[in-house]
C-alpha cells in the first residue's frame, strides 16, 4: 500500500472539483432478456434487456442490463440505502465512481443485500482523468478496495483531463497513457471492460490511435432535450462504441417547470397517452432505453438515481409499454432541458 499512500494527495486534488458530470475491434452490439420482479406488489414487469458492449480477456461477453441505480451525489450512507433498496426492486446494475466518494458504501451494500452471485451482478465504477499509468493503475486498485471486489464489470476514465483542465494533464500524450494503463486493468481480469466518459469525437480519436482494446462505453450526458449535445453520436457508432447515458432525467438541470422530464407538459402529454400507470419521468427513460432496444443502435441504457423505493421500481418499469413513431419524434425535436456542452472545450 506504499504506493496508495503517496497517490493519495495527489488523488484529492484531482477529484475536489465537480464537472458537467458532477450536476448528474468493434462489437455487433446484441441483446438478451431476463425477467425481473419490480414492485412491491411483486406484479411482473417487462423483461429487462442487456446490451453486449464487448468481451473480456477471456472472451466472454459483458452483457450490460439497460437500467441501472446511479448513485452521484450520495455519500455512503445514502448510497448504502438505495442500492439496497434497488436490489431488492430487482436491479443488477449499479454505477458508481471513486470521484463520488461512496464506494465503500455501495461495497456494503453488495455484500449485505446482493442475493444473486457475482457474475449476476454489473458493476460500473470511474478513475479520475488527467492519470499517469502508474496513478491510474492506483486508482484502480482503490477502487476495488472501497468496492470489496476482485474485479468491476466495467471501469472508465471520467473525463478527457483532470477536472481542472491544468495544461499537463490535457493533452492527447496524457489521455493515452491513461487509456494504456486501463489496458492493462483489461488484461490482467481487473475489469472486464474499459471506457471513456465525456469524450468528444478528437478525444475518441486520441484513444483510437493507440488502443488494442475497443472502448466499450463513451458515457455522455444525454436526454430528452440534450440532442447530441458533443456531437459524438455518430463518432461512437463509426468505432464500435456504446453511446450511454448520464443523468437521463436532466435532475442537475436548470429549466421551467414545464419543460421537466419528471411531471413537465412534454412528458407528461405523452404519459397520458399510455395509461394511468405511465409517469413522465418512465417516458424520459424509455426515450432512451427504446433507441438502445433498436440491435442496430449503439446507444446505451440509462442509471436514473433515487432513494425511494418506489420512484426505484418505476424507473425500472419502462419496458412494459412501447412509445409511437410520433411520440419519439416529439421527444428528439425538444430544445429543453437543455444540456450543458464544454466537454468538447478539453484540448
Amino acid at each position: 500500500m506504499t504506493l496508495l499512500s503517496g497517490f493519495l494527495g495527489t488523488l484529492s486534488l484531482l477529484l475536489s472539483s465537480g464537472s458537467s458530470d458532477e450536476r448528474e475491434g468493434l462489437y455487433n452490439s446484441t441483446m438478451t432478456l431476463t425477467s425481473k420482479t419490480t414492485s412491491s406488489s411483486s406484479r411482473r414487469h417487462a423483461a429487462i434487456p442487456t446490451k453486449t458492449i464487448g468481451y473480456d480477456v477471456s472472451g466472454g461477453a459483458v452483457n450490460m442490463p439497460l437500467i441501472g441505480a446511479g448513485t452521484w451525489q450520495y455519500n455512503d450512507t445514502i448510497a448504502y440505502e438505495s442500492v439496497c433498496k434497488a436490489f431488492k426492486a430487482g436491479y443488477t446494475f449499479v454505477d458508481t465512481a471513486l470521484g463520488y466518494g461512496n464506494q465503500v458504501g455501495v461495497g456494503n451494500a453488495i455484500k449485505d443485500c446482493w442475493k444473486g452471485s457475482r457474475e449476476e451482478l454489473f458493476v460500473m465504477t470511474k478513475i479520475p482523468g488527467g492519470l499517469s499509468a502508474s496513478e491510474a493503475l492506483v486508482a484502480h486498485e482503490q477502487n476495488l478496495h472501497e468496492l470489496d471486489l476482485t474485479y468491476v464489470d466495467h471501469v472508465m476514465t471520467h473525463f478527457p483531463s483532470d477536472w481542472h483542465v491544468s495544461p499537463e494533464r490535457s493533452t492527447r500524450e496524457q489521455r493515452q497513457e491513461e487509456w494504456m494503463a486501463l489496458e492493462n486493468i483489461y488484461y490482467r481480469g481487473l475489469s472486464r471492460s474499459i471506457g471513456i466518459s465525456h469524450y468528444c469525437p478528437r478525444h475518441i480519436d486520441d484513444v483510437m490511435d493507440i488502443a488494442t482494446v475497443n472502448p466499450s462505453i463513451n458515457q455522455v450526458e444525454y436526454h430528452v432535450g440534450s440532442g447530441d449535445v458533443d456531437g459524438v453520436m455518430d463518432k461512437c457508432a463509426e468505432n464500435g462504441i456504446t453511446f450511454m447515458s448520464f443523468s437521463p432525467l436532466c435532475g442537475p438541470c436548470q429549466f421551467n417547470a414545464k419543460d421537466s422530464l419528471i411531471n413537465g407538459d412534454l412528458v407528461t402529454e405523452i404519459a397520458n397517452k399510455h395509461g394511468a400507470g405511465v409517469s413522465g419521468s418512465q417516458v424520459a427513460l424509455r426515450f432512451i432505453v427504446q433507441q438502445a432496444l433498436d440491435a442496430r443502435s449503439f446507444v446505451g441504457g440509462v442509471i436514473p438515481k433515487s432513494n425511494n423505493y418506489d420512484h426505484i421500481v418505476s424507473n425500472a418499469d419502462i419496458f412494459s409499454f412501447e412509445l409511437g413513431e410520433d411520440d419519439m419524434r416529439r421527444l428528439h425535436a425538444a430544445s429543453q432541458p437543455a444540456a450543458e456542452g464544454g466537454d468538447c472545450d478539453v484540448p
